[in-house]
């Protein structure tokens, strides 16, 4: 599985502002996700992958996600990468 193809099953699963459950297109979070992968090469810690992650959602939705909601989920991604 390519990286965005993981990073998407994910993000898609964790459904973080929730537009998924409420009907939304499969590729709603693709810009998010696009964002995500970028990070990847350049973070080398799971806690600066959280990090990145939460500035990812701040900055398409201005949505401050918890810190430890983000950490649990960039330890899956980080397991995959």
């Amino acid at each position: 599985m390519n990286e965005y193809a993981a990073v998407k099953k994910i993000i898609d699963e964790w459904d973080p502002i929730g537009l998924l459950k409420t009907g939304c297109p499969d590729d709603e979070y693709a810009p998010e996700i696009f964002d995500i992968v970028k990070l990847l090469p350049s973070v080398e810690s799971a806690d600066e992958l959280a990090r990145g992650i939460r500035q990812v959602f701040k900055d398409w939705f201005a949505e401050y996600l918890a810190y430890e909601d983000c950490y649990s989920i960039a330890i899956e991604i980080w397991k995959h990468r």
